[in-house]
């Protein structure tokens, strides 16, 4: 159909690319190869005008495909799935693709370990995707073992204690036969994160609503994270895709803070930390802890309004993934289907607007009713229904315009002349 991608492999050597009422450059497809460690020797274009009007392109690859840990059929498959998923934005061109072919893995398990690179790298890694990569590929026992055991943990068709005991012993027996400090590290931090994960939606298959394409949620314990930066929140969400990454950090059982749309891509962990502190501040009479989150757009530099909502719902609907319902007839907790969980009931998600968010409450808020959340609105605070606290000047700066006005009540101009102030403490 227009606009869909086709791959076929006719023989082990030979791919070909169906596109139809569309057209690619070799700049466009030679770099999908290349991250899949696909060498090309020669390409030839074929134009196919169908009886009903659409105009098609066949692309045919002669290709050298390197050899991996199972047969050559199997590397095939995994191929072309792993290119076709490239293709339509479901998975990143990046050289975490090359180990599809070189360790019998499939595009959607290198995607988990990609998730758990680009976590570890906010909060503070120190190697980048192509060395990761490297170490993965040169360590397949090792790399089995950390996904065996995140499958068998959360995979409802095979999860159970047993299993994953299995998997952890086998996991470190692999993981004690690693010699190189650097690889350890790498491997280490990886073994610390899936341990601390405590829920995902990895093994919900179907997009959230249709034409809504599913992120990758991971509900994390960052106290067990070594690499975690101190102060470490109780729960960090960490939501990654080819679209939009980001996370939710919460302090306690019940903590609301806004959520942002980040502009800092290589840090924003960074950011949405050193505010998650300052809200535990603000917010210390209402509740003793805080909460903050934020997401960047990975569409380019300068994003329509569209593609920014877009993203923010793919954000929150992550979020709701693996978040507890409440039936409100029976006030049982729902726990989200196809998502095991490794803590206790937590049905609580409550966030703001903030910087860049501010007129997208409604569009969150359409999430939630998409869940039945049980909340509902809980991501209010702007929007049709709520107020926009900064063009009602519900800030510090409206803050300072109340000081001003009582002061000019009694002759006074604070901006002009001085006055005494007395410090009584933080909210903590």
């Amino acid at each position: 159909s227009p606009g869909e991608v086709v791959v076929a492999a006719p023989d082990p050597r030979t791919v070909v690319i169906y596109l139809c009422d569309d057209s690619a450059d070799l700049t466009d497809l030679l770099p999908v190869f290349d991250s899949l460690g696909v060498r090309v020797a020669e390409e030839q274009a074929f134009r196919i005008d169908r009886p009903d009007g659409v105009t098609c392109w066949a692309y045919e690859f002669d290709v050298d495909v390197p050899a991996g840990d199972d047969d050559p059929e199997g590397r095939t498959a995994r191929l072309i799935d792993a290119f076709e998923a490239i293709w339509r934005g479901d998975a990143e061109l990046d050289a975490f693709n090359a180990l599809i072919l070189s360790t019998a893995l499939t595009w959607r398990e290198v995607a988990i370990l990609r998730a758990y690179h680009h976590y570890l790298r906010q909060c503070g890694s120190a190697y980048r995707a192509v060395y990761v990569a490297d170490v993965l590929a040169s360590h397949r026992a090792v790399t089995a073992a950390l996904l065996a055991l995140f499958e068998a943990t959360f995979d409802p068709d095979q999860a159970d204690d047993e299993r994953r005991a299995e998997a952890a012993v086998r996991l470190d027996a692999e993981a004690a036969k690693v010699f190189s400090l650097d690889a350890d590290r790498v491997l280490s931090a990886l073994r610390s994160a899936v341990l601390a994960t405590l829920r995902t939606n990895a093994f919900v298959s179907q997009d959230y609503s249709p034409g809504v394409r599913r992120a990758l949620v991971l509900k994390l314990a960052p106290q067990k994270i070594p690499l975690a930066p101190a102060p470490r929140p109780r729960f960090e969400l960490y939501v990654h895709s080819p679209r939009v990454e980001g996370v939710h950090l919460r302090f306690g059982m019940v903590a609301r803070g806004g959520l942002r749309w980040s502009d800092r891509g290589e840090d924003y962990r960074t950011e949405i930390l050193g505010l998650a502190k300052a809200q535990s501040v603000k917010n210390a009479v209402i509740v003793p802890l805080g909460a903050k989150g934020g997401f960047v757009v990975k569409d380019g530099r300068s994003p329509s309004r569209e593609t920014v909502v877009s993203r923010y719902r793919e954000f929150i609907a992550a979020l709701l993934d693996v978040t507890d319902n409440i039936d409100l007839v029976t006030g049982d907790i729902v726990t989200p289907e196809r998502v095991i969980r490794r803590d206790r009931d937590d049905p609580y998600l409550v966030v703001a607007a903030d910087k860049g968010t501010a007129s997208f409450s409604d569009a969150a808020n359409a999430v939630a009713a998409d869940y039945g959340f049980w909340l509902g609105d809980a991501f209010a605070s702007g929007g049709s229904v709520g107020y926009d606290h900064k063009a009602m000047g519900i800030t510090a700066r409206g803050a300072w315009i109340s000081v001003q006005r009582h002061f000019a009540e009694i002759g006074i101009d604070p901006q002009r002349q001085d006055i005494t102030v007395v410090g009584i403490g933080d909210m903590s």
